[in-house]
């Protein structure tokens, strides 16, 4: 599919959301209750940081742009360019930190395709994966000396999450209001 008829399908079905990579287009699901409460608490704790500028922070609501032909949509972006911050952009195209909250069907994808395209887009300096059955959030930072190194840092229960992009700690009680971890899934 040409991009002309991605943005056609964009908005022929606006409620719907495509990720579009190299003329593939790949629908995008919901998620569970953890997922979006998860991802809820990320976006609200970051764009508290962020009330008064300089960065702003968008919900998976928003399309962003890692290369030419790729286009996703994170569960949580900050960009600190004033020209994302237009109204009514529909994609931003200068991306700080991207978050995405790891799902059954969707981890292999993130950890693979995305986590490539997020690493070759200059703009992204930090990328966090946010494992939904544990609390464990993993985040890639590009070096200021080399930027094509990547330094990797994890952290679990009881830590805070330094997201050094933005210069923001966030504690994993704060990612992680709501969900309780002792409570079992129901089988299915």
């Amino acid at each position: 599919m040409s991009f002309k008829e991605y943005l056609l399908l964009d908005a022929l079905f606006p409620g719907i959301k495509y990720e579009y990579q190299d003329g593939a287009v790949r629908l995008m699901s919901g998620g569970s209750r953890e997922h979006a409460r998860i991802a809820g608490n990320m976006y609200v704790e970051l764009d508290l940081q962020f009330r008064s500028g300089p960065c702003t922070v968008y919900n998976s609501d928003m399309r962003v742009q890692v290369a030419e032909n790729k286009f996703y949509f994170p569960d949580v972006t900050v960009t600190c360019n004033v020209e994302d911050r237009r109204r009514g952009i529909k994609t931003v195209l200068s991306p700080r930190l991207v978050v995405e909250v790891l799902s059954p069907t969707t981890e292999q994808v993130d950890r693979t395709e995305k986590i490539k395209a997020y690493q070759g887009c200059p703009t992204i300096v930090e990328i966090a994966l946010v494992n939904q059955f544990t609390p464990r959030v993993e985040v890639w930072r590009r070096t200021e000396e080399d930027q094509y190194t990547w330094h990797y840092a994890h952290y679990e229960s009881g830590t805070e999450v330094e997201l050094t992009s933005v210069d923001v700690c966030l504690s994993m009680e704060e990612i992680y209001r709501g969900i309780d971890f002792d409570d079992p899934l129901p089988e299915t």
